[in-house]
């Protein structure tokens, strides 16, 4: 039985040492605990201890990943007014758990100081080939980037927006593709692509502008073009992008509001924290909205938002989702970390769509294509199933809407040489994480190929 008073002084506790805004938020003594159950009595415990948190708000403790299944790590990141709390918590149910990092704020500051140190103007790059991919660019430099590819290559690339964010940054898409030799006004099969709607997830942006550079420099990507087109969002949060590179370096959701919390929304959270900023945009889409995963809080990391698509950022990828709907074929959204390949539904656990084996069968094929290139194996399978349930996504929203093939990757598994990382992606692994994961997204873009193939010939038809 879960102490509920236990719980209660925790969630007390941690909201006393909810940290004052300064130039760049410090998490000097924020521990990275790893929890351990072992029985289903211990996940119980720890996602109670997880809701309490979620509930009310706090800053003080971040639950990272819970997944369902037993003898793997939860990872908890707790500030060291907390640390010993959530020991205590751990300890009085009987969690097997140590100290995975005893200061994660070093850590945060050594990534800081690095790429701080070489960080240039978006004004540099005046040539593709000046464009360095091995490293976590400015949303400027991404910006420009995105604008001299469409620049240097009109025939197949082009340039645009689907919209702007709360603070009024543009929303870029980039779209590869040939125009159809027969002048056909029909559109042709489309894949899109998207990354960075949780700010903090930084390889997921980088693995995209990778996904870019194969499909003009690689042939066996670049000849996809004949046949499909391809839309690429490397960005889909620039706001919180922007705000984790400046502000928070753990920061993940968007930047609108304030908005004002309560005793209701918040149980008990103090009055003078009130007032917080940013939704998750990945609990904010019009599908099973708010059911599972998320919290009613806005001072929550899961605050799902006032209503479905509160969040520009969601509401302009729904109206593309929606526009493109006839013929978009798949869509593929990149997270960290954790090293799975999610495929629907995500809102609750053992329920799939009607072409779940499709699905499986295609993500096992992409994980297979992973390992070959030399990755690890990745695990494939629904949130609910292999990580937790997540209401209101963008990869339900965009399966509700007829799109066949949907998916959300978690890039990497967190751990670097016997180390762990997660969220703070080593800048100079980069190039070797994506050689790994473009084959495998390079099957999703192929399959599209090859079914708007299968289709042409069922009705005579020729987009080349």
């Amino acid at each position: 039985m879960i102490d509920a008073h236990y719980l209660s002084v925790l969630v007390v506790a941690v909201l006393l040492a909810h940290p004052s805004s300064g130039e760049f938020r410090s998490y000097d003594g924020y521990g990275l605990i790893f929890a351990l159950p072992s029985n289903p009595s211990h996940l119980s415990a720890l996602r109670n201890l997880s809701k309490h948190y979620d509930a009310s708000g706090h800053e003080g403790v971040q639950f990272w990943r819970l997944r369902p299944q037993l003898g793997v790590p939860c990872e908890i990141l707790a500030g060291p007014e907390n640390r010993v709390e959530v020991k205590q918590y751990l300890k009085h149910n009987s969690i097997p758990h140590y100290t995975a990092v005893r200061d994660f704020g070093k850590q945060i500051m050594r990534e800081n100081e690095a790429w701080r140190s070489r960080d240039e103007p978006m004004e540099q790059y005046q040539k593709l080939d000046e464009f360095d991919f091995g490293r976590f660019h400015s949303f400027d430099s991404i910006l420009r980037y995105l604008q001299l590819v469409a620049h240097s290559h009109p025939d197949f690339a082009r340039f645009g927006s689907i919209g702007r964010t709360f603070e009024g940054l543009q929303l870029p898409i980039l779209t590869l593709g040939y125009p159809p030799r027969n002048n056909s006004a029909a559109k042709k099969p489309s894949l899109l692509v998207d990354a960075g709607i949780h700010a903090r997830e930084w390889i997921a942006p980088a693995v995209a502008l990778h996904f870019v550079n194969a499909l003009i420099t690689d042939p066996q990507f670049h000849s996809l073009l004949h046949h499909i087109d391809v839309h690429v969002i490397p960005v889909l949060n620039p706001d919180g992008y922007v705000y984790s590179r400046d502000k928070d370096r753990l920061w993940r959701g968007t930047r609108s509001g304030p908005r004002k919390s309560d005793a209701q929304k918040c149980p008990g959270r103090e009055e003078d924290d009130a007032f917080c900023v940013g939704a998750d945009p990945n609990r904010n889409f019009p599908y099973h909205w708010d059911e599972s995963g998320t919290s009613q809080c806005p001072c929550s990391q899961v605050f799902s938002g006032d209503q479905p698509l509160s969040e520009t950022e969601c509401a302009d990828l729904a109206k593309f989702l929606q526009d493109n709907r006839g013929s978009l074929k798949a869509y593929l959204t990149l997270h960290s970390y954790g090293n799975l390949i999610i495929h629907t539904w995500n809102f609750k656990p053992k329920t799939y769509p009607d072409n779940v084996k499709e699905l499986r069968s295609l993500a096992n094929r992409m994980a297979g294509a992973i390992v070959k290139a030399g990755g690890t194996q990745y695990e494939v399978g629904t949130a609910p199933d292999i990580l937790y349930s997540a209401a209101g996504g963008s990869d339900d929203y965009a399966q509700s809407l007829g799109i066949k093939y949907v998916y959300t990757m978690e890039l990497s598994s967190g751990y670097f040489g016997g180390k762990f990382r997660g969220f703070l992606f080593p800048e100079d692994q980069i190039n070797d994480e994506a050689a790994k994961i473009l084959p495998g997204i390079r099957i999703l873009a192929e399959k599209v190929r090859d079914e708007a193939r299968d289709g042409r010939r069922r009705v005579g038809g020729n987009f080349n």
